[in-house]
């Protein structure tokens, strides 16, 4: 039985990781990790277990830990991985570039897995996207289109930047030098290998991206929707399985997909 630290556990997508985790017989949660607290993992998550604490800090018998919390949050938990060992699933998007370098380092000396989304769907998506681009060319504009909840807090979304990334490198380049954010006023033509992201936010939406290539004469289309948070918190406790015993380095849920049947 592996025993999982979740971090952010009270958070949104943390508490649905929290809650599937207490019914799966693959683990134990032996922390559910938030800001100091005192109150039992069974008065906040729907069918908590009474022993679990909802506590600011872990264990020493925890054997993974997934982070749902904050950028900071993050930084304060690789640390403690560090130190002890431990394997570590990173969820949370909106990190800077200093903290993805630190993210990087950390690789070097433990397990780490970090997706800016934990659908099977999207790592499947991303899969396909440079394929599909080398195949196209730039005669084919791009548009990625991502909606979420009126509560999300960075735009656009880490996963519309990561499809954005995919396309961007399947055509050579770095994304955000072919990136442009909205449009407003007098833009003139579009650049050709140019690449429209755009964040819409509105009331209680889980998650959408659409990837639009479009062409002469044609318009390809994939969307991506989470009816729930289920689609990420599933992926995070199938991530902390597949890394357990995982030698240091950097890895992403494609990894996962790409290697199981």
């Amino acid at each position: 039985m592996i025993r999982l630290a979740i971090a952010g556990a009270l958070g949104r997508t943390g508490r649905r990781v929290t809650e599937l985790a207490l019914g799966d017989a693959r683990f134990r949660v032996v922390a559910a990790l938030t800001s100091p607290h005192d109150r039992q993992i069974g008065e906040v998550v729907h069918g908590g277990d009474s022993s679990v604490t909802v506590t600011d800090s872990i264990p020493a018998d925890g054997d993974v830990l997934i982070d749902f919390s904050l950028p900071e949050g993050t930084m304060a938990w690789l640390d403690w991985c560090q130190i002890r060992g431990t394997p570590m699933i990173i969820g949370v998007t909106g990190h800077s570039a200093s903290q993805r370098e630190r993210m990087d380092r950390a690789a070097a000396k433990i397990a780490v897995l970090h997706a800016s989304n934990f659908s099977l769907g999207i790592a499947v998506l991303r899969g396909i996207l440079g394929g599909l681009t080398k195949r196209l060319g730039e005669a084919y504009d791009v548009e990625i289109v991502e909606t979420h909840h009126r509560r999300k807090a960075d735009a656009p979304s880490g996963t519309a930047l990561t499809l954005r990334d995919e396309i961007a490198r399947a055509r050579g380049r770095a994304g955000e030098e072919t990136t442009v954010y909205g449009r407003e006023g007098r833009v003139g033509e579009r650049p050709v290998g140019q690449i429209g992201v755009h964040a819409v936010r509105m009331g209680d939406v889980v998650g959408r991206h659409e990837v639009h290539f479009s062409g002469p004469g044609e318009t390809i289309t994939f969307t991506h929707e989470a009816h729930s948070r289920d689609a990420f918190a599933s992926g995070a406790l199938r991530a902390a399985a597949w890394i357990l015993g995982k030698p240091a380095g950097s890895y992403s849920l494609r990894d996962i997909v790409e290697a199981e049947p």
